[in-house]
């Protein structure tokens, strides 16, 4: 007897690690799917997030750039000077001759007293307001509007008609600060992006 009960405490202690590292296991396998559960949405969003972030570094970019080119006065009215636009944009990757994407540029004052007689214009509605008195559109026009409103009269150059007299020419949301004869030059670009409804969208004004 004494020598069966010393066996049976022998296999007990033997087995009593095997159990141990059995149970382990059956522990850690829902333990790393529990993780799995956290961390691949995290990961993703990780993703998700730097993606955005680089797409709006980059529609910042391409707005300056552009609005720095019309400041000096390129002529976006001319298909070369636009082609070196969408150039400058997809050099960044953004494909907006494909639709993805649109730029808006706008030649903004402030209408005085001045450009009321100098125009002629007896009904000078907009004196004291910012208009848009140029717009260009490159691009897919139908993805966003401009922020600053659309002009209903705009000729084959560019040039907004009677920016003095209509209404819809009045610049939104832009301060009435400028001198007689000064110009604003803003670029607005938007692009379509997968990982927002609303799109990423920016301006730049010079």
């Amino acid at each position: 007897m004494p020598s069966g009960i010393c066996l049976r405490d022998k296999l007990r202690l033997m087995l009593t690690p095997m159990k141990s590292r059995l149970q382990a296991r059956a522990t850690s396998v829902p333990l790393y799917a529990l993780g799995a559960i956290f961390l691949v949405p995290l990961g993703i969003g990780v993703l998700l997030v730097n993606n955005s972030a680089s797409r709006n570094d980059h529609a910042n970019q391409v707005s300056r750039d552009v609005a720095s080119m019309y400041a000096q006065g390129v002529d976006f009215s001319n298909t070369a000077n636009q082609n070196i636009a969408l150039n400058v944009a997809e050099g960044l990757g953004m494909n907006i001759r494909g639709g993805k994407g649109v730029l808006i540029l706008s030649k903004i004052r402030v209408v005085h007293e001045p450009d009321c007689l100098a125009l002629g214009a007896a009904n000078c509605v907009n004196r004291g307001y910012a208009v848009v008195t140029q717009r260009f559109v490159i691009g897919n026009k139908t993805l966003r509007p401009s922020s600053f409103g659309t002009p209903t009269v705009i000729d084959s150059t560019g040039n907004v008609h009677n920016w003095a007299t209509d209404l819809s020419a009045r610049a939104e949301d832009f301060p009435a600060n400028l001198k007689s004869g000064e110009f604003t030059y803003a670029a607005e670009c938007y692009l379509t992006s997968q990982e927002s409804r609303s799109g990423v969208y920016s301006r730049a004004m010079f």
